[in-house]
């Protein structure tokens, strides 16, 4: 936290709490949601110290006949978060802005920014046959991997991806670049034509690498 802070402040983004717009229009576990009305964007802030789920696997005490991995989307760091915000913007160009960093006492919140989009649902098939267009290959019911530029895409369902014009924008997945441990794990479940069941956990039992 002491480093994102100094980070931020040399880039001239810290912020006080009473910089974001001051009604809220709807809140998540992850998120308070504010319209900014000058711009028409939406300005996210993080809340209760929460920065959404990071995908990994964990390394269950099971017999030595079964494998001991399991996929679970992890409680993320600060730093896991702003690398979701980067990498969603490689997915779509320009999604996020970072606005900067709030802190107060021993709160930290990341405020960030997106386009206002109109809600107009979409399918899971929808989201499959769009992530398939774009190269990607199904790990989960919600996950998807793309080989040539090792990016993963996960909690990527419905009400995470909404339709704008003749595309889908997914502006609330998780996207990571899997390592270690991990990138074969998703690489063993491809081979094996497999799909796996994502756990979320606030668990900090140890992650494989």
């Amino acid at each position: 936290k002491k480093g994102l802070c100094e980070w931020a402040g040399r880039l001239g983004l810290l912020l006080t709490p009473s910089d974001p717009p001051t009604k809220v229009v709807r809140g998540g576990q992850e998120h308070d949601i504010y319209h900014e009305e000058s711009t028409d964007r939406y300005v996210k802030v993080t809340r209760d110290g929460i920065f959404g789920l990071s995908p990994g696997i964990d390394l269950a005490l099971v017999s030595s006949d079964m494998d001991a991995r399991r996929f679970h989307l992890w409680e993320a760091s600060p730093m896991e978060y702003l690398e979701r915000l980067h990498l969603q913007n490689e997915l779509v160009p320009g999604l996020n802005s970072l606005e900067g960093v709030i802190i107060q006492g021993d709160d930290m919140a990341i405020v960030s920014s997106q386009p206002r989009f109109e809600l107009e649902p979409v399918t899971q098939p929808e989201i499959d046959d769009w992530f398939a267009a774009e190269g990607f290959e199904k790990v989960t019911r919600c996950g998807y991997y793309r080989a040539k530029d090792n990016l993963g895409v996960f909690d990527a369902h419905t009400k995470n991806l909404v339709r704008f014009e003749n595309t889908l924008i997914p502006f609330d997945v998780i996207p990571c670049r899997p390592g270690g441990g991990f990138l074969q794990f998703i690489a063993d479940t491809l081979a094996a034509g497999h799909h796996v069941k994502e756990v979320r956990t606030v668990s900090t039992s140890p992650r494989g690498s």
